[in-house]
């Protein structure tokens, strides 16, 4: 009982983190900031927001799996492996375009474009993810 609660609280804090920083929080920095403001505050925030995804994810995969629920504890290890793919590979590689983009680099802006679309997929999949686990602790 005592795991598949951890797992419950990790699980449905992290969702809760993910749809505030998603829906709230990054529109309204683009709404209240200027462009380079709000894209130096969010690059700030996202070492910490990929961390979160990281940390709960492991919790809540860890007290999956030893609860004896694979398929869902397997989702929550997808879901921080990702994390940790976002934050240690990609988002440097957006990083470093990102002098070209402010040059108009056309390969750098076509790059950079592509790069973030594949990130903001592989979010929308976590969020996904987390939902459909979080499902099973209400059925």
């Amino acid at each position: 009982m005592l795991l598949h609660a951890i797992a419950l609280y990790a699980t449905a804090i992290l969702l809760g983190a993910m749809l505030f920083f998603s829906f709230v929080v990054t529109p309204m920095v683009f709404r209240t900031l200027d462009g380079e403001a709000a894209s130096r505050f969010l690059r700030a925030l996202f070492p910490l927001y990929y961390s979160v995804i990281i940390v709960l994810g492991a919790i809540a995969a860890l007290m999956l799996a030893l609860a004896a629920q694979p398929m869902p504890a397997a989702a929550m290890a997808v879901t921080a492996a990702l994390a940790v793919l976002t934050r240690q590979v990609l988002i440097p590689q957006l990083d470093a375009l990102r002098p070209g983009r402010a040059a108009g680099d056309a390969g750098a802006i076509r790059s950079f474009r592509r790069l973030h679309g594949v990130s903001m997929v592989i979010n929308l999949a976590q969020m996904l993810a987390v939902a459909g686990v979080l499902s099973i602790f209400v059925l």
